[in-house]
């Protein structure tokens, strides 16, 4: 089989991406890798300094991740970048579910990055942002990450989706240099309580329809791990991590203006499984960006500022 007929594959997953197609397409960019391909191990780069945003969100980071993003999923993203930004993420950072690369782009720059997705299309945007070193395709409950290498994982609301989640945080225990941390943003189990359609069921004196919904919402977007702070703990050391902490992050506004901006943002999804990409006309959108933040910040501002919506897992593997 020649060149233009070969297949990116992993041991679970086949790209419908011809690897000639992806790398003629993306000249000058980091490589597609897969995800049984051997490895080289770089020197560590400069750590950017990153400081605490004075809000929950930043109308910096907003104006650059809307124009590329529906609205709710930026409003979550821009929240999850200013907590990132407090904490030390030194390199080589491994990106667990890392997409289109969009975030670790604005959170991790002058610093290597590698990413790791399971979707062909998300990696080929991966590749192309150039935020990151390697991308692997590949499944990371199964993928062969180098062993001992990353100083810092993260997973951005990704591990959520994964059955196996054991296979996954013992992968990413494999990979992580002895002191190394790994930081996963994953959704409380009662996150989508806090949506306002959900509330209003519960004080209209009809909790069953309230918890019906509630559970709706957790199986559209396929939330296979909804974990207490000890349920996470215990997830951890048995993959033999340490958890240094569970912390409590994003607030039920963030959730009140994502719902908000959801059934809008819909549009967005329906456009990423015809076009691959969320949005089509990132310039118009930039022009729309300030008076959409000042909408969602009208929005935050009169909803519950409590930190009910997402857990900040932070662990890392043992030295010996």
């Amino acid at each position: 089989m020649g060149i233009q007929g070969a297949f990116v594959m992993t041991q679970r997953w086949l790209s419908a991406v011809p690897l000639a197609q992806v790398t003629a397409e993306l000249p000058n960019v980091p490589g597609l890798r897969n995800a049984n391909s051997s490895f080289v191990a770089h020197p560590q780069s400069f750590v950017a300094n990153r400081t605490k945003p004075d809000s929950e969100i930043s109308p910096d980071d907003f104006a650059r991740y809307f124009p590329y993003t529906p609205t709710a999923l930026a409003i979550k993203e821009c929240a999850r970048l200013a907590v990132v930004r407090r904490y030390p993420c030194p390199g080589p950072i491994l990106d667990v579910g890392c997409g289109d690369g969009l975030f670790a782009q604005m959170a991790f720059e002058n610093t290597e990055v590698w990413g790791i997705d399971i979707n062909a299309s998300e990696g080929r945007w991966a590749s192309a942002s150039q935020a990151y070193r390697q991308v692997i395709l590949g499944d990371v409950t199964h993928a062969q990450l180098p062993e001992a290498f990353f100083a810092t994982c993260i997973a951005n609301c990704s591990l959520e989706h994964v059955p196996r989640i054991d296979l996954a945080l013992s992968s990413i225990h494999q990979s992580l240099q002895p002191g190394g941390h790994v930081y996963l943003f994953v959704p409380t189990p009662d996150w989508a309580k806090h949506f306002l359609s959900v509330r209003t069921l519960e004080s209209l004196g009809v909790p069953e329809l309230a918890a019906r919904l509630q559970h709706a919402i957790d199986r559209f977007f396929k939330h296979h791990q909804l974990h207490d702070a000890a349920g996470w703990t215990t997830l951890m050391n048995r993959a033999g991590l340490e958890t240094v902490a569970v912390e409590h992050v994003l607030s039920s506004a963030t959730t009140v203006a994502f719902e908000a901006f959801l059934l809008p943002s819909l549009a967005g999804l329906l456009n990423k499984h015809l076009t691959t990409r969320w949005t089509n006309f990132p310039r118009i959108r930039q022009r729309l960006a300030d008076p959409i933040f000042r909408a969602v910040q009208t929005l935050m501002t009169r909803a519950n500022p409590a930190l009910t919506a997402e857990f900040l897992v932070i662990g890392r593997r043992p030295y010996p």
